[in-house]
């Protein structure tokens, strides 16, 4: 029997629903004692289980059908705070706001959670960046404006001294070019080369701008102390050690792998930059091929690698199947002196460029978005240690531009403003918790949940990730306030902070938590996945019949003209415990034994479009949809505070992802 099947029959034992509920002719306005149920993408049944008031529920839907304030939340928080990075003042200032907003609902205990603290805060204002070009037929003129430019900053990162403007200029490639344009560079932007290999790699300059960054910096202190710039000693080459990558989604994130076959037992470990290192075990070599696995932060890979001569190709496996390609070269003597040498010229290079003193660097995206990220260690970093050059990255067609006028010879200019603010701390950081408590079993819990905190690029809101899900749980919460729910349980409302740089503030709540408060979670849910709405949800086969009797009450009740069909919401069994990704505030709760769930976010729009870059803005949040999340996540907290018992719970509830997705989710948090 199949599980949808047994799951339909298991409904039908005692359900009050008709097979007429099913019909996909079904009206827009069916009433409660009508609703059904989808698992697998199939209409069935609702299961018989006793969840929450009917006449509650009814309410709950009307109230977030036609009082919704879900709009009103997400721009009054977009429009007021705008991007929210972790330690910034935006952030702290919406999480007042926000706890401001569940004071005024009526829910208890509403505060500030404290999870942490950051060295150095990091505010950016507002920032610009265009290029000037004189008429040439009125020098006395002064220059207009012929573009307005895309680009971001890392964040924790230093900006301009008010607008500068200076004319564009290429980083040489040899000494001999820079002599050739000594003196050109002084406040000057100087353009450096793309590197558009693997383009899907978009994330890419993320990792150069974090290490370029720190480079000029060590650069700028050996000219302050006018250190010795002589040839150092050549290193020599280490035969078990292999350089190379570790291919995630096309961004190649360096890797360094030792393998050493003389001892009696082979040995080795293996590295992945801004993730984990750790040994490696089990080798064993057939021919060319050699296995093994590598133990790190989060558990254990399975690595397979082909060698050939001084090159090595392979894969590295999860424990959850997925595979990432890794490629690597030995350090040869030959390739250690190539390498060295290569480096030297690059840093005797940016050594004169800097003495020059210009205005910053500019570098290319890979596509039309300007992705935003952090500086290094930016959470112990003091104002004192962040590096003082600037570079900003822009958009491919504005990089496009400037170079292309670059060699052509036209004059221009190009002026950046950079509001970027660094402020001594250390500064507390933050999550919003408060609560509806239950009546009858106030100890026990249900979380809904979302994360605050956002990128901060210039041009960004915050709204698709994660302005949506923070309003979306305001709203439920002020639904239910409003509609006077009395749950049985517990219904706690968090908007964690400190999640874009690693789950920390969803980390830092659990770590606050007794093993009996964590035993005492049914479940926590969390949206995170942009501006569609809460259509489906992934559950381990035990949990399917309460979560789809949970979300019944949801479907038949929105449908959307555009798409032209109903927002129901789906129930994914997904075998012995719940398949689910790492990369949100859910995946805290699941490696704390704690159901913790992830919204699938079904629509028409596009998330990659606004996610971390530039088009981040609130035009882009779509209100059919946020309507149905909010009142979907009031039903669902509702309907579990009152069922029978907790969510069911058999040993390991999270089907846990090992290496390969927790590496690239690290790298990308740093």
């Amino acid at each position: 029997m199949s599980t949808l099947t047994r799951f339909a029959v298991l409904s039908l034992a005692g359900s009050c629903l008709t097979l007429g509920a099913c019909s996909s002719t079904q009206s827009r306005d069916t009433d409660a004692q009508s609703r059904y149920a989808v698992i697998d993408g199939q209409q069935t049944p609702a299961p018989a289980i006793p969840m929450g008031d009917p006449e509650t529920i009814a309410a709950i839907i009307n109230e977030g059908k036609n009082n919704s304030q879900v709009m009103d939340i997400i721009t009054e928080m977009c429009t007021t705070y705008g991007a929210r990075l972790t330690g910034s003042s935006s952030l702290e200032q919406a999480q007042r706001w926000a706890r401001d907003n569940f004071e005024s609902y009526g829910l208890s205990n509403a505060r500030l959670q404290k999870w942490g603290e950051v060295e150095t805060r990091f505010d950016r204002g507002p920032s610009t960046g265009k290029v000037l070009m004189q008429n040439s037929r009125r020098r006395d003129a002064e220059p207009s404006v012929v573009r307005e430019l895309e680009f971001t900053t890392l964040s924790w990162s230093a900006g301009t001294q008010g607008p500068e403007q200076g004319s564009v200029i290429f980083l040489p490639e040899t000494l001999d070019e820079y002599e050739q344009n000594k003196g050109k560079y002084a406040d000057a932007w100087i353009l450096m080369e793309p590197n558009y290999a693997g383009r899907s790699g978009v994330r890419r300059p993320w990792y150069v701008m974090k290490e370029r960054m720190d480079e000029l910096g060590e650069i700028r202190k050996e000219l302050k102390a006018k250190e010795s710039t002589d040839t150092p000693e050549m290193a020599a080459a280490d035969p078990h050690t292999w350089n190379g990558t570790f291919d995630y989604h096309g961004s190649k994130v360096p890797a360094t792998l030792v393998l050493n076959f003389d001892g009696d037992e082979p040995t080795g470990s293996m590295s992945i930059r801004n993730f984990s290192e750790g040994p490696i075990a089990d080798i064993a070599r057939e021919g060319d091929t050699v296995t093994f696995t590598w133990t790190h932060d989060m558990g254990t890979s399975n690595i397979e690698l082909q060698i050939n001569g001084n090159d090595a190709t392979g894969v590295s496996r999860s424990a959850g199947g997925n595979e990432f390609p890794l490629e690597f070269a030995r350090a040869t003597q030959e390739a250690v002196a190539k390498e060295q040498d290569e480096q030297e010229t690059h840093r005797e290079i940016l050594a004169r460029v800097l003495s020059e003193n210009p205005h910053g660097f500019i570098s290319s995206s890979k596509d039309e978005r300007v992705w935003t990220t952090s500086s290094n260690n930016w959470r112990e970093r003091k104002l004192g240690d962040y590096p003082q050059d600037v570079e900003v990255n822009v958009r491919e067609s504005d990089y496009d531009y400037l170079a292309a006028r670059t060699m052509e010879g036209v004059e221009f200019t190009v002026e950046f403003d950079l509001n970027n603010k660094l402020t001594a701390g250390p500064f507390p950081v933050y999550n919003v918790i408060a609560e509806i408590p239950g009546k009858e079993k106030p100890e026990e819990v249900i979380i809904i949940s979302a994360h605050i905190d956002s990128w901060d690029g210039p041009g960004s809101m915050g709204t698709t990730d994660n302005g949506t899900g923070t309003s979306v749980t305001i709203e439920a919460a002020r639904i239910l306030a409003a509609v006077g729910a009395k749950p049985k349980r517990t219904i706690r409302f968090a908007l964690w902070g400190g999640e874009e740089q690693g789950l920390l503030g969803s980390k830092g709540y659990i770590e606050s938590l007794s093993e009996e408060e964590l035993a005492n979670i049914s479940a926590a849910f969390v949206d995170d996945g942009g501006t569609n709405y809460q259509g489906g949800i992934p559950a381990a086969d035990f949990m399917v019949e309460y979560l789809a009797a949970a979300t019944a009450p949801i479907n038949g009740v929105f449908y959307s003209e555009t798409d032209g069909q109903h927002l129901d919401v789906n129930i994914r069994p997904t075998g012995e415990k719940i398949d689910t990704h790492s990369g949100s505030d859910h995946a805290a709760f699941n490696r704390a034994g704690v159901p913790g769930f992830f919204w699938d976010e079904v629509g028409r729009a596009e998330y990659g479009y606004g996610w971390h870059t530039q088009n981040d803005t609130l035009d882009l949040a779509i209100e059919e949809y946020l309507m149905q999340s909010a009142t979907n996540a009031a039903i669902v907290a509702y309907n579990l505070a009152n069922a029978p018992d907790l969510l069911p719970r058999e040993g390991e509830v999270f089907e846990r992802e090992e290496a390969a997705e927790d590496a690239a989710e690290a790298s990308d948090q740093q």
